[in-house]
Formats: structure tokens, C-alpha cells, sequence
């Protein structure tokens, strides 16, 4: 069983040596199904391989944008730091016509502000969707949809809260791990209602 305490930002290693024993062929990388003399290979270009390396790209960029929910539902603020690369900012963006500048989070203090956003909820539930990305070698942009349940005391029965949220992503890879640059935070709607039926913490 995964153990969910320590989802750390994903290793990608950049030399293929790391990857393990050399498979039948002399490739060192479990990524080239062909080995580097096969003539299909030769024919294609590599062209497979490249594919495949999209695709572990891709799967590492998604198990990002799944850890920062995951570190955010469990208050994991050094988790949730080691997500963002040097210089990173969170950027919440302010409703439209509310005439108030974004509001732009970054460094240790920024991580520890935006989880103190999330203290007077019981619990949360950040549930990923769309997650569409554009690579460029050692970065990457995309948009992530979320919908973040937040359960929070009343002065009758607790209520919850559904954000519908937008990000616009920036990433960069850094030594082998794929880690946020920047990533912009947009609401695009919000419904709030009793919890009719309340369970948990």
C-alpha cells in the first residue's frame, strides 16, 4: 500500500544510468521498448521513445498537481513548499470588477499564508479534473480544474462549500523533479449550502 506521507515532488533522472541494469539490447532505459541497434528504431527516428518521454513527463506533471491537493487537505506545509521551485509564487487571482490587485504568495512565509486560509474548516477536499499541458523541454505550462470542498462550522448545522477553480500553470524542471514556477489561482464560481448530512472530523 502507498504510503501518503511521503509524496515527495516527483525524480525524473536526467542520466539514463540511473535507471537501472542495461536491458536486453545495451539499453540502459526501460523507456526505449527497442533496443538502440533495432532497425525499427533506426527507421523511426527514436520517435517512440520520444512519445514515451512526453508521457512520463506528462504522468509526473499530473502527480504534481495531485500532491499539492493532497498537501493542502493535510495541511502539509513542508510538503506543500517543496512543490514550488526557488522563486515560485502562488498568485490568487481577485474577482473580476472587485478593483483589488491579485494577491501574490511566495516563500515560506507565502506557503504558511496560504494554508492559514484553509484553518476554520473542519476539512477540505481539493478534487482534481481537466489537467492540460503544453511541454517545452525543461518547462511547461497547463491548466488545472478543481473542485475544493470546504466543510466549516456555522451557527446551526455545519455548511459546505463548493469552489469551481481555474489554474494556469507554469513549470519548470529542476535536477530530474517537475515543480510549480508559478501557478495562478482563479475562482470561477462558488455555491454554499447546509451539510444535510454531516460525518467526519
Amino acid at each position: 500500500m502507498t504510503d501518503l506521507t511521503d509524496l515527495s515532488p516527483p525524480h525524473v533522472p536526467s542520466d539514463p544510468t540511473e535507471l537501472g541494469d542495461p536491458l536486453p539490447g545495451g539499453s540502459t532505459d526501460p523507456l526505449g521498448a527497442r533496443a538502440p541497434d533495432d532497425p525499427v528504431a533506426l527507421a523511426d527516428g527514436g520517435q517512440d521513445l520520444r512519445d514515451l518521454r512526453d508521457l512520463r513527463d506528462r504522468m509526473d506533471l499530473r502527480r504534481l498537481v495531485d500532491t499539492y491537493a493532497h498537501a493542502l487537505d493535510r495541511r502539509m506545509a513542508e510538503l506543500f513548499a517543496s512543490l514550488f521551485d526557488e522563486g515560485g509564487e502562488l498568485v490568487l487571482v481577485r474577482p473580476a470588477g472587485s478593483g483589488r490587485a491579485p494577491l501574490v504568495l511566495d516563500g515560506r512565509d507565502g506557503w504558511a499564508r496560504a494554508l492559514a486560509v484553509l484553518e476554520p474548516c473542519r476539512v477540505t477536499t481539493h478534487f482534481v479534473g481537466n489537467h492540460l499541458v503544453r511541454l517545452a523541454g525543461d518547462g511547461a505550462t497547463g491548466e488545472t480544474y478543481c473542485l475544493a470542498h470546504e466543510i466549516y462550522p456555522a451557527d446551526g448545522p455545519d455548511r459546505m462549500r463548493v469552489r469551481s477553480i481555474r489554474y494556469r500553470d507554469t513549470y519548470r524542471r529542476a535536477h530530474g523533479s517537475w515543480l510549480f514556477a508559478r501557478r495562478e489561482l482563479t475562482i470561477d464560481w462558488t455555491e454554499d449550502r447546509v451539510l444535510r448530512s454531516p460525518s467526519g472530523p
